[in-house]
């Protein structure tokens, strides 16, 4: 939590550029998105579904945006202060796009999109070839399951295929809180054991 905090808080706002990088990076964060569902998006995607807001996404392998995800106000915002600034996007434009010179307002790649994340995973001193874009997924599940959601809402939200891909989430959880290495280290302390 600190992470991601630090993370999303490492973005300076003030430039569309920044606007538009804390929009992704909230994004991805909040909804667990992979590279590829946010590259596909259109502004026309956002739409309202049983009075909420929803992001109709692509999956991976999928031919239609038959998905969704919710975006709630703290996910919702950011990308409309985006929008605003970046002026006259229409339904069909994509949501988020490039800033260069080469491709100005065309669809940002998914390269581009993990450069980004890179750029400030970096910048807040998480360099790691194991840190990528694809980790804040990781971290949206795990989030998930720590703010007590269940297997099946995170299954939901993971968009996994089988629950078995979830479950790795939750053993991961469970493994640190109930580490065997701290009831090893309690019994030593406890225990009549000559202290190392």
């Amino acid at each position: 939590v600190a992470q991601i905090k630090n993370l999303l808080g490492s973005i300076d706002r003030i430039t569309l550029e920044g606007k538009r990088d804390f929009a992704l990076i909230n994004l991805l964060v909040r909804t667990g998105l992979r590279t590829i569902e946010v590259v596909r998006a259109d502004v026309g995607d956002i739409r309202q579904e049983s009075g909420e807001a929803v992001l109709q996404i692509q999956g991976k392998g999928r031919d239609a945006k038959d998905d969704f995800v919710l975006l709630t106000d703290d996910a919702l915002r950011p990308i409309y202060e985006y929008l605003t600034a970046r002026g006259g996007a229409v339904d069909t434009d994509p949501l988020f796009t490039s800033l260069s010179d080469r491709n100005k307002d065309e669809r940002l790649t998914t390269n581009s999109l993990r450069r980004r994340v890179k750029h400030y995973l970096r910048g807040i001193g998480l360099d790691s070839e194991r840190l990528t874009c694809h980790s804040l997924r990781h971290s949206c599940v795990t989030l998930c399951l720590q703010a007590g959601a269940t297997i099946q809402e995170a299954q939901a939200l993971a968009r996994h295929a089988s629950i078995n891909s979830t479950l790795i989430y939750a053993h991961n959880i469970d493994r640190i809180a109930n580490a065997p290495e701290r009831k090893i280290d309690a019994l030593l302390r406890d225990s009549a054991v000559t202290r190392l």
